[in-house]
């Protein structure tokens, strides 16, 4: 299924238009921003791959495993910033392709085509996919994985999406660790295999043989994390913050709920944070507006008569978001890959209210632009500091 209405309709709204060429402008600015934060070290592990260590420094790392690995593919022993450069247009690249899955699947649900174009152009101008998607941290990845997994989930049964929908679990799972929880989602999965009738013996065997293979590599990487980490030897590690030592489980609930700073970090995350994924502002925490839309996304889905694909896209959002409670954190950058589940979410409670879908596209453009010309003064300031 193409998503060629939804282009059509990009082509004859030059409103539209404007908004997606001016976004990427903004996306393209990350070109001449040095590495920063986490980038800095996905970098130095990705330097000592390359002569076969999966060190930071000088011992270990438990870091998950995927964009390492692709900072060592995309290494230029030449000039370095020309393979950054070509990693930060491929992680662009990544996310748009996350788009083109997460209208596929929109479409699929019959989700109107200017709904689908108003979470389209809401989430492509959205501060935190400017910053994010254009980065190098895991973001895009995940981003283009997650849709993809749920694109998949929801297609017709057979053995081939199984395979793809597989292959985007082992790269969520292997880029951030909590992704592991949509597991059961796979598990789910095998088992309407079974119990349809289409589905033959042999088929069923294949689903099983495919598991075991993507499970072999995953779980060698497993036991060499745990290894790692019982000897205390990684430079750095995401899973310090569950050890009775250091923090704990209950410090991690706490923080991942927003009730205090967790040790581990500088700033407030968990719900308070929530509203720094709509409003552009750097630092921003409030509890209740956080609160009120995060009640109106979960109003939106529980008020409307949903499809099989739109409840699974609710509750794999919910499932994930619950292991980042567990864990302890929860960033707008950790929730963006749910940003078009959000808007959805937003557009089934306006839905309630019996408003017309032409004032929820009105509305989506009327953010986008306010989103735009924010970006255009971000971009002044960023080319001024590092041009």
């Amino acid at each position: 299924m193409k998503v060629n209405n939804l282009v059509k309709l990009i082509k004859q709204d030059y409103l539209l238009l404007a908004l997606c060429i001016l976004s990427l402008f903004s996306i393209l600015r990350t070109l001449i921003i040095p590495l920063q934060g986490d980038e800095i070290t996905y970098f130095k592990i990705s330097e000592h791959i390359l002569s076969g260590k999966y060190y930071l420094y000088d011992f270990p790392s438990s870091v998950s495993p995927i964009l390492p690995f692709i900072f060592a593919i995309f290494s230029t022993p030449f000039n370095y910033i020309i393979g950054i450069s070509l990693l930060k247009c491929f992680n662009i690249l990544l996310a748009f392709f996350g788009l083109n899955y997460m209208c596929l699947f929109l479409k699929k649900q019959n989700v109107p085509i200017s709904i689908i174009a108003s979470i389209f152009i809401l989430t492509l101008t959205n501060t935190n996919s400017i910053n994010w998607f254009s980065s190098l941290f895991p973001e895009s990845i995940l981003f283009f994985g997650f849709w993809g997994f749920v694109y998949y989930f929801n297609k017709e049964l057979s053995v081939s999406h199984f395979k793809k929908m597989l292959l985007f679990f082992v790269l969520l799972t292997m880029t951030r660790y909590v992704f592991a929880v949509l597991g059961i989602a796979v598990l789910f999965y095998i088992y309407r295999c079974y119990k349809a009738e289409t589905f033959k013996n042999n088929q069923i065997k294949k689903l099983v043989f495919f598991s075991i293979l993507c499970a072999i590599p995953v779980l060698f990487w497993f036991k060499y994390v745990y290894y790692i980490e019982m000897s205390n030897v990684s430079e750095i590690s995401y899973f310090k913050r569950y050890k009775e030592g250091n923090n704990g489980l209950w410090t991690n609930i706490k923080a991942g709920l927003g009730f205090m700073i967790h040790p581990e970090v500088r700033n407030l995350s968990g719900l308070p944070a929530f509203v720094t994924l709509f409003i552009p502002i750097t630092g921003f925490r409030h509890y209740l507006i956080s609160a009120i839309l995060f009640g109106l996304f979960l109003f939106g889905y529980i008020k409307t008569n949903k499809s099989n694909g739109i409840q699974f896209l609710f509750y794999a959002t919910l499932l994930v978001m619950l292991g980042l409670v567990f864990a302890g954190t929860g960033f707008s950058r950790y929730w963006l890959v749910f940003l078009p589940c959000y808007y959805l979410g937003f557009y089934y409670a306006f839905k309630t209210f019996k408003l017309k879908d032409s004032w929820f596209f009105l509305l989506s453009k009327i953010v986008a632009i306010i989103y735009v010309i924010n970006e255009i003064r971000l971009d002044f300031l960023i080319f001024d500091r590092h041009l």
